[in-house]
C-alpha cells in the first residue's frame, strides 16, 4: 500500500498536470508555456466576435420581424381587395370599406409589428379590376432603421347577376 502511494504521488521534480502530461516548467514548451504566451486571448477574441455575434442576432430578429409585417400587410391588402372586389359594382363608397376593412382587420390582429398606424389605398387598377395598397413601418430593435412595408393585392370586380329574365349586364 505504501508503494502505491508514494507512485501516486509522484516523484519530487515530477509532478504531473491535471491531463496526465508532465510539466516541463517555464522554459520548456509545455501547456505551462503555451498558458502564459496565450494568456488573455480569449478576452481579446471575446471583445472582436461579441459584437459580431450581437450584431448577427439583432439582424435575424429584424428580419424576422420585417417578415411577419409583411405578411400581416399582406393579410390585410387581401382582405381589403376582396371587400373592393364584391363592392365596388355595386356599393358606391367601396374604396373607403375597403380601405377600412384592411385597417380594421389589422387593428383586429391585436399586433404593432407595422406600428401604430397603418394606411390602407383602394383604387380601380384598371377595366374590371380593383387593389388595395397597405403600407405601414416595420417594428425595428435597431435604432435608426426605419423599414417602410408596402403590400398590394388586388382582383377583377365581382359583378352579381341573377338568373332572372336573361340576367343583368355588369357595369365594369
Amino acid at each position: 500500500m505504501a508503494g502505491l502511494r508514494s507512485w501516486l504521488r509522484g516523484r519530487p521534480g515530477r509532478e504531473f498536470t491535471m491531463r496526465g502530461r508532465r510539466d516541463r516548467g517555464a522554459g520548456a514548451c509545455g501547456l505551462a508555456g503555451r498558458t502564459r504566451r496565450d494568456r488573455g486571448s480569449s478576452a481579446i477574441e471575446l471583445a472582436i466576435l461579441a459584437p459580431m455575434l450581437l450584431a448577427m442576432i439583432w439582424l435575424t430578429i429584424q428580419y424576422a420581424l420585417y417578415y411577419q409585417g409583411r405578411q400581416v400587410a399582406l393579410a390585410a391588402a387581401q382582405l381589403g381587395a376582396r371587400v373592393a372586389s364584391q363592392d365596388a359594382d355595386a356599393v358606391p363608397g367601396w374604396a373607403g370599406l375597403a380601405d377600412q376593412s384592411a385597417e380594421n382587420y389589422y387593428h383586429g390582429l391585436g399586433t404593432r409589428v407595422l406600428g401604430p398606424h397603418i394606411s390602407a389605398v383602394a383604387a380601380a387598377s384598371g377595366p374590371g379590376q380593383v387593389r388595395v395598397t397597405v403600407t405601414g413601418q416595420a417594428a425595428s430593435i435597431m435604432f435608426g432603421l426605419n423599414l417602410t412595408i408596402h403590400a398590394t393585392a388586388g382582383g377583377p370586380i365581382d359583378c352579381f347577376r341573377p338568373d332572372l329574365n336573361g340576367g343583368q349586364q355588369c357595369q365594369n
